[in-house]
């Protein structure tokens, strides 16, 4: 009899022990691996001004445009109200751009929750065709536009207040840089939008 008691009493100690693991890490991981911690403990990479490795207010300074403001497109500013916004032109079956395209979109599904992502195929003609030739706004050295175009945008602090800060690239962006960036836009977004995921 002591030891049906004894063996229900370890029975249950293990069971809550496992369940609370359980709930606690359900508490502090998403479906990323990441915690919401992460964003607490986390130190941006790539600061606000006009170089090539920091987020963009104005037009950066190996634009024609240098220092100039930019009027974000609609559909940028619409999607920014509820997150970041990651955006690669691309063409199917394009050789060269199939890389960069492929690196966005993978990323992009890997922080969905905290991304509004848009796949902009050429080919697909219609509104896609036509956001992706409007994206062109964004090409940091200017015309010619080339493939893979990729763009970043969040909401980041200047002078106590908040403005869209962006960056874009042409051709390839390595995986853990490109991640880095997506990182540190989830970063500002949430730091700057009242802390809402």
């Amino acid at each position: 009899m002591k030891k049906k008691t004894l063996l229900s009493i370890l029975v249950l100690i293990v069971s809550i022990t496992l369940f609370v693991g359980c709930v606690d890490n359900n508490q502090t991981e998403n479906n990323n691996g990441n915690s919401g911690s992460w964003l607490d403990n986390y130190s941006p990479i790539h600061a606000i001004g006009d170089s090539e490795d920091e987020f963009w207010i104005e037009f950066p300074a190996s634009s024609e445009s240098s220092g100039q403001a930019i009027s974000h497109l609609s559909w940028i500013l619409d999607s920014l109200e509820s997150d970041c916004v990651i955006f690669v032109v691309h063409k199917t079956g394009c050789v060269g751009c199939a890389a960069q395209a492929e690196r966005v979109i993978n990323l992009s599904g890997e922080y969905e929750a905290q991304v509004e992502f848009y796949d902009l195929d050429i080919p697909l003609g219609g509104d896609i065709e036509q956001m992706a030739y409007e994206s062109y706004l964004y090409d940091p050295d200017g015309p010619p536009g080339y493939i893979a175009l990729t763009g970043i945008f969040t909401y980041v602090e200047e002078q106590g207040e908040r403005k869209i800060g962006w960056h874009a690239w042409e051709g390839n962006v390595i995986d853990s840089e490109m991640e880095d960036w997506i990182r540190d836009a989830i970063y500002y977004y949430h730091l700057n939008n009242g802390g809402i995921l």
